[in-house]
């Protein structure tokens, strides 16, 4: 009988923990279907076509994730057509959205931007949600001919929930040339001509959901993605973009450099000085050149105004740069693993600005201070000029090295013993927020940098202090990098000399533990305390 019984629980919570199995693993919502249609015109004007089917299965997703959709357009050049918007209840009930469940707002990227307020964000509050029930909404985006330079896509396929049914296609004039690139995925493509127009198709099934896993991929390895340009090459794509910032006046900005740097003393002084200018004293807005029809405002307006995009930014501290007379360039950085014939300038990660000094190519970001990730990304990037000229970048790990005194006394103790604790730092490893990585990984893990750290700890302790935790060296290592720790006397007291190499940026699932395994032991605060015995 009790045997019976055993077997009755131990079956119950098999149960239980399929149960829970499954219902961490079912998804908050579902796509039925997806269709993204991109339409390039004779006279040049274009089409956006966006079709969904969203099927919500948690409160969470009615009420929070995907209550609503935002839809940004400029209305001086596009116009926006609402084709159907309605919900379908689980019993089939058809719930139209409602006239006032339109909202037209400002985007929140453009609130401190007067000279972009004219772009609109409809907002589409979708109403009769239960759950079980399917949101459908199909609009179009029609943007006149002159905006846009080109048919310019770089669009991600994935959603955050798993989407049943992806459709893409893009059409253009027969005669135009497409460039294309389905990135992530092996899904064939389908290519037809109608009417004096060429459709490239694709149809995508089970497409699961983006992965939260954190230190993803930046350029998204093995995300479905659609990259497609009408530009004849990636360089003439960024030669017309040249000429939009070769457009911009720059005569006071030209003064302004000189007048920033007059009293420095040489070269470098000048750079840290621009440099701070332009990322503290002028505001940032993160408006993305696709918003902006990648026009760019004057540089000298963009001056004065005191703010500007990444683009704005980049190219005024461009022009101040060389009006001190510091040779420098702005570039584009592209992801390095898709085509880059297939990359029109919706595909630009960021802009940069290459400044020579001594003979050394810097590369500077016009929004932040902190040294620039490019040389440290190597390959994994690609970066050309706005003259369509390739950019060599060697890989550089992050070096980073330090020392740090610290004073002990008796009335620091408890219980008569002192415990000191190495203080981390604010830069390097100890500020990527790895304090706890899960035990796991299903995709790559891409750490923020390769990186040489090295910090050499002298504890002076007082009053007869003697050190009991064990002197000596402690050395972990890997195929792609080690971690260790060395106690030892050192004159007047205690040195920790406390070192780490992580000499790859991306670690496959296979890799990750290793990884893991070197960083923990970094990050573990045990390893950072020393004791002491009055």
């Amino acid at each position: 009988m009790t045997m019976m019984k055993t077997i009755h629980k131990l079956f119950l919570l098999l149960c239980l923990i399929g149960i829970a199995t499954y219902a961490s693993a079912s998804p908050e919502a579902e796509y039925k279907k997806v269709s993204k249609t991109w339409i390039l015109h004779d006279d040049g004007s274009q089409e956006y076509r966006h079709y969904m089917e969203l099927t919500l299965f948690t409160h969470t997703a009615m009420n929070s994730t995907y209550g609503e959709s935002f839809i940004v357009y400029d209305p001086t050049f596009q116009s926006l057509k609402i084709n159907a918007s309605y919900t379908k209840q689980k019993d089939g009930t058809i719930i139209r959205t409602p006239d006032n469940a339109f909202v037209e707002v400002l985007p929140r990227f453009a609130a401190n931007a007067p000279a972009y307020n004219q772009l609109k964000e409809m907002v589409v509050v979708h109403t009769g949600l239960e759950l079980g029930a399917t949101i459908y909404l199909d609009y179009s985006i029609l943007t006149k001919a002159g905006y846009s330079p080109a048919l310019d896509i770089c669009e991600r396929l994935q959603e955050s929930s798993p989407v049943k049914e992806c459709e893409v296609t893009i059409s253009v004039p027969e005669n135009t040339p497409l460039t294309w690139e389905l990135a992530g995925s092996n899904t064939a493509a389908t290519e037809t001509s109608h009417d004096g127009m060429k459709d490239v198709s694709w149809k995508l099934r089970n497409l699961p959901a983006a992965s939260r896993e954190p230190f993803l991929p930046q350029n998204l390895d093995g995300v479905p993605r659609i990259l497609a340009s009408t530009y004849p090459s990636n360089a003439i794509a960024l030669l017309e973009l040249g000429k939009r910032f070769g457009a911009s006046l720059d005569y006071e900005s030209k003064t302004f450099g000189p007048y920033l740097t007059e009293k420095a003393s040489d070269a470098e002084e000048k750079l840290k000085i621009l440099h701070d200018y332009v990322v503290n004293q002028m505001g940032y807005v993160n408006i993305p050149l696709r918003y902006t029809g990648f026009a760019i405002r004057d540089v000298d307006l963009a001056l004065r105004s005191a703010y500007g995009t990444l683009a704005e930014k980049t190219y005024l501290l461009n022009v101040l740069l060389n009006a001190a007379g510091i040779q420098s360039e702005v570039v584009a950085v592209f992801p390095g693993n898709v085509n880059p014939d297939a990359c029109g300038l919706n595909a630009v990660k960021t802009f940069a600005v290459k400044a020579t000094i001594g003979g050394k190519e810097r590369y500077l970001s016009a929004t932040s201070l902190v040294p620039s990730s490019i040389t440290a990304r190597g390959e994994l990037d690609k970066v050309i000029s706005l003259k369509g000229i390739a950019v060599h970048v060697a890989s550089e790990p992050l070096v980073i090295k330090e020392e740090k005194e610290i004073n002990l006394s008796k009335e620091q103790a408890k219980d008569g013993y002192v415990v000191c604790t190495l203080p981390a730092l604010s830069k390097g490893i100890d500020s990527w927020g790895m304090g706890s990585l899960n035990s796991q990984r299903e995709g790559v893990f891409e750490i923020p940098s390769p990186i040489s750290e090295e910090i050499i700890y002298k504890v002076y302790p007082k009053d007869g202090m003697v050190l009991k935790t064990a002197l000596g060296d402690e050395t972990i290592e890997k195929p792609f990098g080690k971690v260790s720790r060395t106690i030892r006397q050192a004159e007047g007291g205690i040195e920790v000399v406390r070192r780490i190499e992580l000499n790859k940026q991306q670690f496959t699932p296979n890799e990750y533990k290793e990884a893991r395994s070197l960083i923990q032991e970094w990050t573990n605060p045990n390893n950072r305390v020393l004791l002491f015995a009055l």
